[in-house]
């Protein structure tokens, strides 16, 4: 992380000239610190950097691999050990998959912190204004944007970091020193800080979510596409609500998004949403390009190494247990686990592939080639719906836990014939197979069996063609007090921060 840190540094204090675009990084010939952030327009090409690093965090680099270590998926027998210690469960602190996400965030959390303080100095100036004059309150509240957006990034990070690094909260043991995340304020890059609790990791969340809420709303914010708002905070604070226990609360921020946002009924502007990243469900995704922004969501599971369009050679393919999930009617068959022609081995097969994530045409290089790009998607609505059942269900409303289930099922098969549960054990039963069916993929599911205190279990769920994928983990069984379900501190970050050495997490 430290030498991250520096780098990310450095390209801070690189020349004022910035892209117009919203993720490029800013470019030029380094500049005097003191001189590199003076003004609203600095802060304006320094805010690109902060939405560059903070989509990396949320990139295919952390939702692939998380689902790789789920259910309802085989390695094939080509898979060339992608994701492989995933897979199998085998990380360890020197894993490339488990140092990247704690070093892209922890950089994007030193710039946020760099440009908070930056930031915070040139707003000062505008305390004492004339409200009459137009153009300074234009700039303050482009300011109060700004800095709305740096904090309320921030507090998606360490949301983000703690969900991945940090066990299930509970309310009885967040208190417990050194449980929670390393917290930095300050852009100090000789900082070395221990761990706080994770309760102080949530209170920071919230600390920040709140702070960006607050500035969003005082600069007149309104949702826009590809860009933070006070609808961003409200996302944010029903998922940190339901992940600290907080289920009265978290029911009802949780419905109240859901009853905004409403779900596609129909199988085309359902496989549009996944094709070209477009559709009412989207809450909130970063902006990309062919030529800044896609990530490269689908190659593991529709690879084609002749860039032909025809025949896939797939490393990782869904269990025959996974595609039996879905009914024939049921509008996710065709946009998650549609049939494809593989090449695997020395054989072709016709199997069931993932292709939730197909590559938005609008992002490939060249016309002839599909370069399975998609953009980087944080929140949409079905998210919402289910965590508002679960959250209902925690507090036995039966009712409510109903309704909002029933919105995600009936939404997907119109010819199901619904059916109220009559208990509480049934309908949270239900409501966890609905995630696994809805959320396939999108990189919740290791999150989720954590917070419910399940294992992640394997046995049973037949392969679709037990030739064509490896024998090992297979039939993985990880139970719910596995340490693995806590990802490890980085061997890195140990060695380079040796106020953490007896605070790791295995």
């Amino acid at each position: 992380m430290k030498n991250i840190i520096k780098v990310t540094l450095l390209l801070l204090l690189a020349g004022g000239v910035a892209s117009c675009n919203l993720d490029k990084y800013p470019m030029g010939s380094a500049i005097d610190e003191e001189q590199a952030f003076t003004t609203v327009d600095d802060a304006k090409h320094f805010r690109d950097g902060i939405y560059y690093l903070a989509r990396q965090c949320f990139s295919a680099y952390t939702v692939v691999p998380v689902n790789i270590q789920g259910e309802g998926i085989n390695a094939t027998t080509d898979y060339g050990n992608n994701y492989g210690f995933q897979y199998t469960w085998t990380f360890l602190d020197n894993d490339a998959v488990v140092e990247q996400l704690w070093t892209y965030c922890y950089a994007a959390i030193y710039q946020i912190n760099y440009f908070i303080e930056k930031g915070s100095a040139i707003r000062a100036g505008y305390d004492d204004i004339d409200e009459t004059d137009t153009e300074a309150v234009n700039e303050r509240n482009e300011l109060d944007r700004y800095l709305g957006e740096a904090y309320l990034f921030r507090a998606m990070l360490y949301h983000q970091l703690a969900t991945f690094y940090c066990d299930d909260y509970d309310p009885a043991t967040a208190n417990e020193e050194h449980n929670g995340l390393i917290l930095s304020v300050k852009a100090d890059v000789n900082a070395r800080l221990e761990r706080s609790s994770l309760f102080d990791t949530y209170d920071r969340i919230n600390t920040d979510l709140a702070e960006g809420r607050r500035l969003l709303t005082a600069a007149g914010v309104t949702e826009q596409e590809y860009y933070l708002s006070p609808e961003i905070a409200d996302y944010l604070e029903a998922k940190v609500l339901l992940h600290t226990d907080k289920w009265t609360e978290a029911a009802a921020a949780a419905a109240a998004i859901a009853d905004q946002h409403p779900l596609i009924t129909s199988s085309t502007d359902f496989i549009n949403m996944w094709k070209n990243n477009s559709g009412s469900e989207i809450l909130f995704q970063f902006f990309a390009s062919t030529q800044e922004g896609r990530s490269d969501y689908g190659t593991v599971f529709l690879n084609d190494p002749y860039q032909q369009g025809l025949v896939i050679v797939p490393f990782y393919i869904p269990t025959r247990y996974m595609v039996n999930q879905y009914s024939n009617t049921d509008i996710r068959k065709k946009a998650y686990v549609d049939q494809r022609t593989a090449n695997i081995g020395t054989g072709s097969y016709s199997i069931n592939a993932v292709t939730k994530y197909p590559g938005n045409p609008n992002l490939n290089s060249t016309d002839a080639v599909n370069d399975l790009m998609q953009n980087v998607l944080v929140y949409r609505s079905a998210d919402f719906h289910l965590m508002a059942a679960e959250a209902y269900a925690r507090i036995n409303d039966l009712a409510n836990a109903n309704k909002y289930l029933k919105n995600v099922v009936t939404a997907r098969d119109a010819e199901v014939e619904w059916e109220d549960y009559t208990s509480i054990d049934a309908v949270f039963s239900a409501i966890k197979n609905e995630r696994l069916k809805e959320m396939f993929m999108e990189g919740n599911r290791i999150a989720d069996l954590k917070r419910w205190g399940d294992g992640m279990d394997r046995r049973g769920q037949e392969p679709q063609n037990e030739s064509i994928v490896i024998a090992n983990g297979l039939d993985l069984y990880v139970p719910a007090d596995d340490y693995r379900f806590t990802w490890p501190i980085p061997q890195s970050e140990k060695n380079a921060n040796p106020a953490i050495k007896n605070q790791t997490n295995w």
